[in-house]
């Protein structure tokens, strides 16, 4: 919330702006990052009744003490479809002050109502279109979780002084390197030889369409260090990592491959680390542990995807590149 929130439409359309709409109309700003459209209208008291009811039911739900709450990719000319938001803006209100209005009326009431700890994705904080202040969002009860730009946005989150989560699109998203999904597309049949600027979506290194492209291997996931550039004080405030797995692509049919083993790798670094005793990366010991930890996911009937051929782990250290 407020973005992200076609599905609302469905029951309530009154609270949601540019619901259904065609997402990229031709010579006008998108409506949306990508398909389906829909915000939550921070204009429209009913909104925050109906959101009211839709936190009281997820903290019922999951009596954890954090509550995510969204916040991120906020579309402007979403909110600017609406003629009162229109109005709002015409008579000198801003976007953030939108995004700040609805901060203000749902924040409370999950922090203090519903005794939980406010967890944000970080474009509340950095977006670069939209975005609010930290008085907005007392330290003590707000957490951030990071997605762009890596190491830079953690280090920028906690020297401001938040708690962080790390889930960096460019190491713990599961489901990048599968190609784009949004359909009618001519980039992908653009030759290097008349491209004239546009991107090459099939050319060798390419990112085949797809934003955070390559396919994040379990070596990658392994290696991020979330921790990378911050002070022991900063390192504090760092609660912890999640990988994520987006469901564009994602469904039952390819779930367990997606996730497994790739999130043991991310399970072990984050809890133990991925260094030895004499501080150099475990990359052998741990494909070895990996791969034993994969044939016994399979042998309990979740489908993980192999990471060696069956060949290697018949035959211990013999498939390293090294002795």
């Amino acid at each position: 919330m407020p973005g992200h929130a076609g599905s609302w439409a469905g029951a309530y359309p009154e609270i949601v702006t540019c619901a259904n709409k065609f997402w990229a109309p031709t010579a006008k700003p998108a409506l949306a990052a990508e398909p389906c459209t829909g915000q939550l209208n921070p204009l429209n008291p009913k909104t925050y009744r109906v959101a009211q009811d839709v936190l009281r039911d997820l903290a019922a739900l999951f009596p954890d003490p954090y509550l995510h709450a969204g916040a991120d990719e906020v579309n402007t000319a979403c909110w600017e479809d609406d003629p009162v938001v229109r109005g709002f803006l015409a008579d000198g209100g801003s976007h953030d002050r939108l995004l700040e209005l609805f901060l203000n009326a749902t924040r409370p009431f999950l922090v203090h109502e519903l005794n939980r700890t406010s967890v944000y994705w970080e474009d509340v904080l950095l977006g670069p279109k939209v975005s609010v202040g930290q008085t907005v969002l007392p330290h003590d009860t707000t957490v951030l979780q990071t997605w762009n730009n890596g190491a830079e946005n953690t280090k920028r989150i906690v020297a401001a002084g938040y708690r962080a989560i790390v889930s960096s699109a460019s190491y713990y998203y599961l489901d990048c390197g599968h190609g784009g999904w949004v359909g009618n597309d001519s980039r992908y049949d653009v030759q290097e030889k008349d491209h004239d600027g546009m991107p090459l979506f099939n050319d060798p290194g390419a990112t085949g369409g797809f934003w955070c492209a390559p396919f994040k291997t379990w070596q990658r996931i392994y290696d991020y260090d979330i921790l990378h550039g911050l002070t022991e004080d900063e390192a504090r405030r760092v609660l912890g990592g999640e990988v994520a797995l987006w469901s564009e692509q994602s469904d039952a049919t390819v779930l367990d491959g997606r996730l497994w083993p790739r999130a043991s790798a991310a399970a072990e670094t984050l809890w133990s680390g991925n260094k030895g005793s004499n501080g150099r990366k475990r990359y052998a010991n741990a494909t070895v542990r990996l791969n034993e930890w994969r044939h016994r996911m399979v042998a309990r009937g979740i489908r993980a995807e192999p990471i060696q051929p069956l060949w290697c782990p018949m035959h211990p250290r013999m498939c390293h590149l090294s002795q």
